[in-house]
């Protein structure tokens, strides 16, 4: 990576010249973390990410908590397509989340951050991608390298640089186990380690263009399960009552209610239905995801989704005697998370440290969530994409751009220098520079 230190003042230069040191032994670093398999709420994995990254905060004078999560109800269905047994044994486990807290002695003027990433991935542990390879184009491939085992290296890195040239700040990190399966355990823990802070960053790849989002849609989830009756079809057909045509009502009728020019995405998928083909379905479900731009578009959408249920159920009491039974769980998670004089103002420090590193920093919105939108939720202002920059994301060829790390983890740390120095969120700053 090449920087114009003629924009960066004495000490980003000095941390410049520090996280570029560490090159290749952040590849290195890399490796180990994408050999440790952590898709699937696989619980051996999370647990040996979590104890390596513990001892790695607890050296840079973290004190360390863990927080456990809250039960996951059991319509929420979390993985899809495997036949991993010991995934699907830990699956109601509640893997803890991991709070690391650094305060600094003089800290009233001091920004206060929130730094979240997380451990999980959504690979199979047991499957055939399974370790970190390097090519000649610069990639290095691997099960979760970009989303996010690099972003957690960045981060690590900007804080342990940090601390090796003296620069105290103050900072809580947070490392939640289950974001790819929509944070659902960890959500209220996060809710309440994030208050209080006045900035939120989250180590999220960046998009393809190196893109920062400052904007994101919300995100719930929900499932319809129908009740009929179970009859021979050969031989009392007219008895049954058929919950896999009553499912099949309720997907059209929903997905219908999906209006992307008017911020409201409805997905169905997957769905499961019946047993034999000779026997009338007496049981139904399906999954759905929904997106949407604002709190309203949240409360529509669960007063639709459910009005639908009910108006197909009072419809099938007037075709038949004990017809079908139509029932919907939803739950919301992610509230949506705007692009707020406050985001924007974090978003503009962060383009402007990127181009003083000579890398362009377009804004983007997006109708994807992460834990970005959890952190702003409990009114902190938050960014997040300040991760790593590669392609293939949740894809066998998941894949990380090799020079992005020592480029976003030299960006996080001047980040972190600049927002503490010049103050943010009410803090007047603690106008260090170079200690």
């Amino acid at each position: 990576m090449t920087i114009d230190l003629d924009r960066l003042d004495e000490f980003e230069g000095r941390i410049a010249s520090a996280v570029q040191a560490r090159d290749g032994r952040m590849r290195q670093e890399l490796a180990e973390f994408v050999g440790i398999p952590t898709g699937f709420n696989h619980t051996p994995g999370l647990d040996a990410l979590r104890k390596l990254l513990a001892g790695r905060l607890e050296a840079v004078g973290a004190t360390l908590e863990s927080m456990p999560g809250r039960p996951r109800p059991g319509w929420i269905k979390i993985r899809t397509g495997s036949d991993d047994p010991e995934a699907a044994a830990v699956a109601e486990d509640v893997p803890p989340m991991l709070v690391a807290r650094h305060a600094v002695g003089d800290g009233q003027d001091a920004v206060r951050f929130i730094i979240c990433g997380h451990l999980d991935t959504v690979h199979d542990p047991h499957g055939p991608f399974q370790a970190l390879s390097e090519d000649v184009g610069g990639l290095a491939h691997g099960p979760g390298v970009m989303d996010m085992k690099g972003g957690l290296l960045v981060a690590i890195t900007a804080l342990e640089v940090l601390r090796e040239l003296g620069r105290p700040l103050d900072w809580t990190v947070a490392l939640v186990p289950d974001e790819e399966t929509g944070t659902y355990f960890s959500e209220q823990a996060l809710l309440q380690v994030a208050e209080g802070h006045d900035v939120g960053l989250v180590l999220e790849p960046a998009l393809p263009d190196g893109s920062l989002v400052v904007e994101r849609m919300g995100s719930g989830a929900f499932m319809i399960e129908a009740h009929g009756r179970a009859t021979h079809v050969g031989r009392a057909f007219a008895e049954g009552r058929s919950a896999v045509l009553a499912i099949a009502r309720a997907i059209i009728e929903i997905s219908a209610l999906a209006d992307a020019d008017a911020g409201r995405i409805v997905n169905i998928g997957p769905m499961h239905g019946g047993q034999v083909t000779n026997a009338v379905a007496h049981h139904a479900r399906c999954w759905g995801n929904v997106r949407y731009r604002d709190e309203a578009t949240r409360q529509d959408l669960d007063r639709s989704i459910r009005a639908v249920v009910d108006r197909l159920n009072e419809e099938m009491k007037a075709e038949a005697e004990d017809p079908p039974r139509l029932v919907a769980h939803t739950a919301f998670i992610r509230a949506a998370k705007p692009s707020t004089p406050e985001v924007m103002a974090l978003a503009e420090t962060a383009r402007a440290a990127s181009e003083d590193l000579g890398h362009p920093m377009p804004f983007a919105a997006t109708g994807g969530v992460c834990d970005g939108n959890v952190i702003q939720q409990a009114g902190v202002p938050t960014i997040d994409t300040l991760g790593v920059r590669g392609g293939g994301m949740h894809r066998p060829d998941e894949h990380v751009q090799l020079d992005s790390l020592v480029e976003r983890a030299t960006l996080f740390a001047i980040l972190l220098h600049r927002l503490d120095r010049d103050g943010f969120g009410g803090r007047s700053g603690s106008g260090r520079s170079i200690p």
